[in-house]
């Protein structure tokens, strides 16, 4: 910073530099009384400083020469004004009377000095100044001189010592303090011996050059103040100036000197309003850090470096630690440098509260499509324009046109995105809603019981397909110059599902099969005492596997001298001036972050730690911070802050804070139409001053354990109150159509449902039909975006909304509550509760029809626990009463060859045209009659293969006499291939397995298209074996 030994520009004195920053003070402020002038000169002044300091610095660490008599070593007494020359930016030299006349130029020369050094009558004495007590004191006056203007520090206080003649008014009040002290009758003073008077008259006289040096001091920081020097400034030069035995932060060196002056710099050079008006600001949590952060930084540095290899493997770094130790504030540290040198930096948080938990991923995803969204409507650059177009062009050809469909349900952005792809399936469905009657007769009974079959039969390649999607959406998205960076926060409360989606996106192997370049880092951060059963299961799946490098970090607390720096930093205060506050901080909170900043700010609160408007600084009462109770943990901590609001902001924070840390900007909309809506919005505006909310896409908890200390401090009744409310509230005034929104009412009713439970309160009864109406909706739509755990967890609330008169008083609810119950049982592996509610529907359905649904999942369930055998018997069960009947006994060859000669006659000059233009068929009994029929086809075809053509014609008659359903196509597929075998015609056996492929193609059954194939598989290596057999 200082070169004393070239000077570029003009040199004057130290004194006379000092003289002419004092008088550009003057006259800047004789034109402005804002203060901005003097601040300008205690800025030049602290850069003065810090040259003098690091002059003398330099000189200190010169060998001494081993001849000393050729120059004598600097001694204290040389630290003075007159001994340092100061070297300006003017480009000639100029005198002081000329450099007056131009403020602007005085200015720039003040403000550009290049160096300082001693002066040419010192500079042979080079060597080794002693850091002792009388050097640090010298610099102390040289620095009074250099931050008051020039004015010389009292007599009483130069000198360094308590020797110092005092005021007689001193004397006088010295002796009036002794005598109170000693308890001294004044009416006794004559009968005391003269030694006795001698004595104390010396202790009066001691006692008053106290209180003499005490008001000089008084006096110097207040010359000092006035001219807005800065307080830490102000105790620097006190601690040199005024020698003290018992101070035990005295300055030991002059390199402790230049390092506080070098902190008071940085923190002068802050525009910190915040400080100005008595604000604690806290930095980004990251001190203390460094190791953590380099490990993430290398994580990220590995995958650039192996970013060209397509084996390179998945990474995944965890994070974990206690609440409020800083996991977030490490990972956001090192976000703005990756995303510096080219990283996707993706962000998401799981919520306690939340139930849909799939869609927090997704929120990563759609936060960067909303970004993409937003830069379309830019003017953008052809360099921005070509990679935005390159992104999308990515994601179309990895995903396809139907995976951006299904993946626009959990990112609606995708949408806007690719309004082709959505234009083309409304031109479908106009399409297909002018057709003939034969779709809008269809009874609507039947399309569900075709969805549900749908999801039966794919809900695990269902599963399979969504994470295949995340996937490819991972490899579009990342690319070699631009890696993916995907941060998970509180994983702890992450659903199976999440955490299962998150482990197939780490242990993807399809890019060492396709040479995709892998450019991915996932990075989690969780609370180390709340890991879940689940979540540890994963964990070590994922530790297992040799497809992901898994690197771990754990936060501790932090040691007692970075929380010093954190302590210091807050109180914009030199380490060495907060050193004793932030030991008994540490102590208090035990190194955590998160509790050091509430405390701190509970200490403002009640007093303890205030800003003084005269002082300009932070002062405390460290005796009573010592006094103050510890809390168990930072939760009682923010539990006792909130609890000193007022009550209405208490209120408020009550109700933001059953919507999770974010309050969204539908919910907002809800939350101020409610009843505290009165007083809201001016205490979420205080809450906003305290820390405790920010704006961000509506609200956000600054941290969620302020969130959870709001949730904790209501009373049961007031949750389930809150819950129920909100609840009802975006049910009846939010569009249903607003999908979030819709879960959120669902989530908020049935949490206030548990909640009253739990806590044996009562709850309006009045829409329990509404709310078991909203729970089997939500159910369906979490089946069809197959997240099934959550449908179970509807569908058992919607159970329990209904009344115990409910298969009287609500037959067609109750009906389609259970039956898609027993569906999302099967799904989820829930055997027992299946049988349960398969039961209800036994006993209480009106009709057999009605018992159709549940009793095909146990046909279904039956099949998956390996009872074929059981599975088709329970189906020729329905089938009979169904009217289609099958024979008991085993069937003859002749039964068997009259049965296909019939259904040939009937299908005499059909062609594949007329299969396809066929009516469909709409009569729900004999559909449930060829689904059942198809469903065991091959169940038939390996354990009675006798009754395989019988199975096959049957469903030709029925599709031929009311109609096609896609499941018609298998009954022609082996139709077909009883053609073959039984009739021994090849050809006829070949354009029937064609037709039956055109037929189920029209229906764009996907879902049954691999079963299809499996049989049209099994079909040709059996007519492969009986044409061999036949030809021999």
């Amino acid at each position: 910073m200082n070169d004393p030994g070239r000077d570029k520009g003009s040199v004057i004195l130290l004194a006379e530099w000092i003289a002419l920053s004092a008088f550009l003070e003057n006259r800047q402020t004789a034109a402005d009384a804002e203060g901005e002038p003097s601040l300008a000169f205690v800025g030049r002044a602290i850069t003065i400083a810090l040259l003098v300091v690091n002059t003398l610095l330099v000189n200190q660490d010169e060998d001494v020469p081993c001849n000393m008599n050729e120059s004598l070593p600097l001694q204290a007494e040389h630290i003075a004004v007159e001994n340092f020359v100061v070297a300006i930016g003017l480009d000639s030299p100029m005198g002081m009377e000329e450099l007056k006349k131009s403020p602007e130029l005085l200015r720039v020369a003040l403000e550009n000095v290049t160096g300082v050094r001693l002066s040419e009558s010192l500079q042979s004495k080079k060597y080794a100044i002693q850091d002792d007590t009388q050097t640090l004191h010298k610099l102390g006056l040289l620095l009074y001189q250099l931050f008051s203007g020039g004015k010389i520090v009292p007599s009483s206080l130069a000198g360094g010592n308590d020797t110092q003649p005092a005021d007689e008014s001193n004397i006088v009040d010295a002796k009036q303090a002794r005598k109170r002290e000693e308890g001294f009758d004044e009416g006794a003073e004559d009968e005391e011996k003269p030694g006795a008077q001698k004595g104390r008259q010396k202790r009066f006289i001691a006692d008053a050059c106290k209180i003499s040096r005490k008001v000089h001091i008084s006096n110097f920081e207040d010359a000092l103040l006035e001219r807005h020097v800065p307080a830490s400034i102000c105790t620097l030069l006190k601690d040199l100036i005024v020698l003290e035995e018992e101070n035990d932060e005295a300055f030991q060196s002059l390199e402790e000197v230049s390092a506080e002056l070098e902190q008071i710099h940085v923190f002068f050079s802050r525009e910190d309003n915040a400080v100005q008006k008595g604000v604690l600001e806290f930095g980004g949590g990251t001190v203390g850090r460094r190791e953590e952060m380099r490990c993430l930084l290398e994580a990220a540095a590995q995958i650039e470096v192996e970013v060209g290899n397509p084996s390179n493997p998945s990474t995944l770094v965890r994070i974990e630690g206690d609440p409020g130790i800083g996991k977030s504030y490490l990972v956001k540290s090192v976000i703005p440098t990756l995303t510096q040198s080219g990283w996707i930096c993706l962000s998401c948080k799981f919520d306690r509260l939340m139930y849909d938990q799939l869609s927090t991923i997704a929120s990563a995803f759609e936060t960067f499509f909303r970004h993409l969204v937003t830069l379309t409507n830019e003017m953008l650059s052809n360099e921005e324009a070509e990679d935005v177009g390159a992104i999308l062009s990515h994601v179309q050809e990895n995903l396809s046109s139907s995976g951006i469909v299904v993946l626009s349900e959990f990112m609606p952005s995708l949408r806007t995105l690719y309004p082709a792809i959505f234009a083309s399936l409304v031109d479908d469905d106009s399409f297909h809603s002018s057709e003939e009657d034969r779709d809008a007769t269809e009874d609507k009974n039947i399309e569900d019981s075709t969805m549900d079959e749908e999801i039966m039969a794919s809900a695990f390649s269902r599963k399979n397909r969504l994470h295949y999607l995340f996937k490819m959406l991972v490899h579009a998205i990342s690319r070699p110059n631009h890696p993916l960076f995907l941060w998970i926060d509180d994983l702890q409360w992450a659903n199976e599902r999440s955490i299962e989606l998150l482990s197939s996106l780490l242990t993807d192997s399809g890019h060492l099969n396709n040479n995709n370049v892998h450019s991915f880092l996932a990075v989690t951060s969780y609370r180390s005492n709340e890991i879940t059963p689940i979540l540890s299961r994963y964990f070590e799946k994922i530790d297992s596997s040799a497809l992901v490098v898994v690197r771990n970090i754990l936060l501790d607390a932090i040691s007692k001298s970075d929380m010093n720096v954190v302590v210091s930093d807050a109180l914009r205060l030199p380490l060495r001036q907060t050193r004793a506050l932030a030991d008994v901080l540490y102590a208090k909170t035990i190194g955590n972050p998160l509790y050091l900043q509430v405390f701190m700010k509970s200490m403002t609160d009640e007093k303890m730690l205030s800003w003084s408007l005269v002082q300009k600084r932070w002062i405390w009462s460290i005796e009573a911070i010592k006094a103050t109770p510890i809390d168990d943990n930072v939760a009682e901590l923010l539990t006792r802050k909130l609890m000193r609001l007022p009550k209405d902001s208490q209120k408020a924070l009550k109700a933001a804070s059953c919507f999770g840390v974010h309050v969204e900007e539908s919910s907002l909309r809800v939350l101020l139409a409610s009843d505290v809506s009165q007083s809201i919005l001016p205490c979420l505006e205080r809450a906003q001053e305290e820390g405790i909310l920010e704006i961000e896409d509506g609200l956000r908890f600054t941290h969620d354990m302020i969130q959870e200390a709001a949730y904790d401090l209501m009373s049961p009744e007031e949750r389930v109150g809150y819950h129920y409310t909100f609840g009802v509230q975006l049910a009846a005034q939010i569009p249903l159509s607003e999908e979030a929104n819709y879960f959120a009412a669902t989530d908020h009713i049935n949490r206030a449902k548990a909640l009253a439970a739990i806590e044996g309160l009562s709850l309006d009864q009045s829409m329990n039909i509404e709310f078991a109406t909203l729970n089997l909706t939500a159910g369906n739509r979490s089946m069809e975006i197959s997240d099934f755990p959550s449908a179970l967890k509807y569908l058992q609330y919607g159970i329990s909304f209904l009344p115990e008169t409910k298969w009287d008083t609500n037959y067609e609810l109750s009906l389609r509550v259970y039956e898609d119950a027993c569906l999302a049982c099967y799904i989820n592996a829930r055997p027992d509760k299946m049988i349960e509610f398969l039961q209800e529907i036994l006993q209480n359905a009106r009709s057999f029809d009605d018992k159709l649904k549940g009793l095909f999942v146990l046909v279904q369930k039956l099949t998956s626990l390996g009872k074929l055998k059981e599975s088709m018997n329970k189906v020729f069960f329905i089938l009979d009463e169904l009217g289609e009947s099958f024979p008991e006994s085993e069937v003859t060859e002749a039964v068997i060859h009259d049965t296909m000669m019939l259904t040939k006659s009937s299908l005499d000059g059909v062609s594949k045209e007329d299969l396809i233009a066929a009516p469909r068929l709409n009569n729900k009994r004999m559909h449930w009659a060829v689904k059942l029929m198809a469903y065991i086809v091959p169940y038939v075809f390996m354990l009675k293969s006798s009754y395989l053509s019988l199975l096959a014609c049957r469903i030709v008659n029925i599709s031929t006499k009311y109609g096609m359903v896609s499941e018609s196509a298998f009954g022609y597929l082996v139709y077909g291939y009883c053609h073959i075998t039984i009739l021994h015609d090849i050809e006829e056996g070949y354009r029937w397995g064609k037709n039956a492929l055109l037929l189920l193609e029209s229906f764009d059954a996907r879902n049954l298209l691999p079963k299809f194939k499996v049989l049209c598989y099994h079909r040709e290596l059996m007519l492969l074996l009986h044409v061999d057999l036949f030809t021999s």
